[in-house]
């Protein structure tokens, strides 16, 4: 196997966690990088002021950005230091050669004021480079969280009830919020559209916790409203069009009305690919069910077209290669699949670690085939894919012998 410098670093910080000298941690502060925002990605024991991303690039110019994951028990970490100024890193105490590293800075935005005195990062986040995510509530209400994700846990108490599981229990209040809601989200959009974060790449991606099982339908009429505003600001030139990652709708009507409100692209999740795994480690979308969800991705293609339906994985929950059968399987079917590495965040409940080096490499060079072999890419771009290989192994920096 041949694997290029920056790639092959970005896939031992997944696998074995990254810790941080205090002259690294100092560095962070003053260049002003982007920090942990405590909902997601988030590594036990760390707090507000942990980087949350790192930049990589390659002695050839090639750059990819990597999530700054949590350590494992079973391996030491990826460690960070500064040399002459400049971050370097060690693997095993030995220094990692061929590679410039840098941390991904605070979007210039996130510190905009609105009229109303909040701030666009209340509406607007950047994962990687250059996502602009919308995350219209807090939480997610889905019974039974994954078993990988411990985003209620960690989520801040607030008196707020415009979270998953306030909406849930009471549509009333996404109702009374959400004229104030859209109107200072399109502000905020307009105010970070043209950030130096997007110059190259603007992946915007609509995307929340779920509302609970019964709620689904509402989550669809809710996405569909944001999704209205959004697509009417001028000059957002999203790369790929509005993509939006949710729980599938029960009525099948709810398809076509998220497909006019301008949603390109639906991003209906599994997780895990195979029983009994599914079963295990999602046991809320269980409730749901592992069919209904394969069913409905089948039927977003009859609407949003070949490719412009997609599904992702948590790379580590389940065998390796019945993954893969599954992927292929799926883009059989004009359905895009793709994985995030295993990290353990805080307020995670599992019972197994995180897959080795050699086998995230080994999975994304065959998913890379996957795409070749049916004309398909993979989601958004290497610098916004932070816990993920896909676009490095369809970009040939892996390659098997």
């Amino acid at each position: 196997m041949r694997v290029k410098s920056e790639t092959l670093l970005k896939a031992l910080i997944l696998t074995r966690g990254v810790e941080f000298s205090e002259n690294a941690l100092k560095l962070a502060k003053d260049v002003g990088a982007k920090r942990q925002n405590r909902v997601y990605n988030l590594p036990k024991g760390s707090d507000y002021m942990r980087p949350q991303e790192i930049m990589i690039t390659g002695k050839d110019g090639y750059q990819t950005v990597v999530s700054c994951v949590a350590v494992p028990n079973h391996t030491g970490a990826v460690y960070i230091d500064v040399i002459n100024n400049d971050m370097v890193a060690y693997v095993k105490h030995e220094l990692f050669e061929d590679v410039k590293l840098e941390y991904v800075l605070e979007p210039e935005y996130y510190s905009i004021p609105l009229s109303d005195k909040e701030t666009v990062r209340d509406y607007v986040s950047s994962c990687g480079l250059d996502e602009m995510n919308i995350l219209p509530w807090k939480g997610c209400a889905i019974e039974k969280g994954c078993k990988f994700c411990g985003v209620n846990k960690v989520t801040k108490s607030t008196t707020d009830k415009t979270t998953a599981i306030g909406i849930s229990k009471d549509e009333k209040i996404w109702a009374e919020r959400s004229t104030s809601y859209l109107s200072n989200l399109v502000e905020a959009v307009k105010l970070a559209k043209d950030d130096d974060c997007f110059k190259e790449h603007k992946h915007l991606i609509l995307i929340s916790g779920n509302l609970a099982n019964d709620k689904l339908d509402y989550q669809s009429k809710i996405y569909a409203e944001i999704a209205e505003h959004l697509t009417a600001v001028e000059g957002l030139n999203a790369t790929e069009g509005l993509i939006a990652v949710m729980m599938p709708p029960e009525d099948m009507k709810y398809m076509k009305i998220l497909k006019d409100s301008g949603i390109d692209i639906v991003v209906f999740n599994l997780e895990v690919a195979n029983e009994p795994w599914f079963s295990k480690y999602c046991p809320g979308k269980k409730e749901v069910g592992i069919d209904f969800i394969a069913e409905r991705l089948y039927e977003a293609v009859k609407v949003f077209g070949e490719k412009k339906v997609w599904t992702n994985f948590v790379l580590g929950l389940e065998p390796i290669d019945l993954l893969l059968n599954e992927c292929e399987k799926y883009a059989q079917r004009g359905i895009v699949s793709s994985a995030n590495v295993l990290h353990l965040d805080e307020g995670n409940s599992l019972d197994c670690g995180v897959p080795t080096t050699e086998d995230v490499l080994m999975f994304f060079s065959k998913l890379a085939a996957i795409y070749k072999k049916y004309d398909m890419k993979p989601f958004y771009c290497s610098k916004a894919l932070r816990t993920s290989l896909s676009n490095e192994a369809y970009d040939e920096r892996i390659c098997l012998e």
